[in-house]
């Protein structure tokens, strides 16, 4: 099989939509696929072609730096580079789903048949959907969009967004994420003794307002009257300098720590005790998958893509209510009831085993694309 993945940025940058094509697309060709990557001409990377052990890395999409010259570049270094690679691919799978699936529906008469999946990456507001719909000229920018064959939606969210913008059901298949289990396991950590001490609350992922931290933050003040608990906060991101400020304005500083990004996700998991995720919006969060394969107890924000992952009280708990004093109570509980945080990490971790492992995951996608390219799905545009 040979599968081009389009998407805005690539290896190594590792946001959610880039860091799930990378770790699917490396499994494809660990298992002898082809796979090739469209995506955008960054100053200090190869133009040419890069081989990434075994992923075909075409960074030929020159852009606008803004404004609306900024999609049309995009959109027609997308359809210069299809065509470009036509010979070399079956099917055509965004790992976003905006300008990315603006240019593979327009680029459809010249692909010789081949399908095209459209993945968007989030819901809500940080979401291709409201995205679209807050862009000049979404009229037609959502008529070139529906040009494409397929869609895959990777939480309940996406697919009730999707199908508000005129996505039939029979052109619509659930999907998911994916997570190397054998990388994010629970064991011993090596980092532990270069971190604040235990019990630890770890957030992984961009210092970004799509997380929601300063909500976090002001929960931590009770959290940090009330236990010994110290927060971790692991990633980068530009809100670190306005995020610390805020913690020493909330008399924190000696019990949140900054680590900044990291080489190894999976190491940091590992030290900790309870995982914590108050994002406003998400597809499916990397992160979260991340934690539950580490078998950590997961609190997170009750929002589409994460109630996808999380069932509360028995995966992990979800906190519907966005105040701090509801952050707060949930942290805590959780904290003083060690027995029950083994038991939603323990099943947190058979989850991510029996749905959501990068194996299993990888072979849905497979069996989509042979059906795609067979001809046989979509069943029909009414569902």
């Amino acid at each position: 099989m040979r599968v081009c993945y389009v998407v805005s940025y690539f290896h190594p940058f590792a946001s959610g939509a880039e860091g799930q094509a990378l770790a699917q697309g490396l499994e494809l060709a660990r298992r002898g696929h082809g796979v090739h990557v469209v995506t955008r001409a960054i100053p200090g990377y190869p133009v040419v072609d890069e081989d990434y052990h075994g992923v075909f890395i075409h960074r030929w999409i020159k852009t606008a730096a803004a404004g609306p010259l900024f999609g049309l570049s995009f959109v027609a270094g997308v359809i210069a580079a299809l065509r470009r690679l036509r010979g070399e691919f079956d099917v055509v799978h965004t790992h976003q789903g905006l300008w990315e699936a603006v240019a593979t529906g327009l680029a459809r008469p010249f692909l010789g048949g081949r399908p095209t999946l459209v993945q968007p990456a989030s819901s809500g507001a940080y979401g291709e959907a409201d995205e679209l719909r807050r862009t000049r000229g979404s009229r037609m920018l959502r008529r070139a969009i529906l040009a494409n064959t397929a869609f895959a939606a990777i939480s309940g969210e996406i697919q009730r967004q999707w199908r508000d913008l005129g996505v039939p059901d029979g052109r619509m298949v659930r999907m998911a994420s994916g997570v190397d289990a054998e990388e994010f396991r629970p064991g011993e950590s090596t980092v532990a003794a270069d971190l604040l001490p235990g019990p630890r609350v770890m957030f992984t992922g961009r210092l970004h307002p799509q997380k929601n931290l300063p909500l976090l933050l002001e929960a931590w003040t009770e959290v940090a009257r009330r236990s010994p608990a110290n927060l971790i906060l692991v990633g980068p991101g530009h809100d670190r300098q306005s995020l610390a400020a805020l913690a020493a304005e909330l008399g924190l500083a000696g019990r949140v720590q900054f680590t900044g990004a990291v080489t190894d996700p999976a190491d940091y998991l590992r030290a900790a005790d309870v995982f914590v995720l108050p994002s406003v919006a998400e597809g499916m969060s990397n992160s979260l998958l991340e934690a539950m394969a580490t078998a950590l107890p997961c609190i997170v924000s009750g929002i589409g893509g994460n109630t996808d992952l999380i069932t509360d009280g028995q995966t992990g708990r979800l906190v519907f209510e966005a105040t701090a004093p509801a952050w707060s109570k949930t942290l805590l509980e959780l904290l003083e009831d060690p027995a029950t945080a083994r038991r939603l990490g323990a099943a947190a971790r058979r989850r991510v085993d029996e749905e959501f492992s990068l194996r299993v995951v990888v072979d849905r996608y497979l069996e989509l694309y042979r059906r795609l390219i067979a001809g046989t799905w979509p069943v029909s545009d009414t569902g």
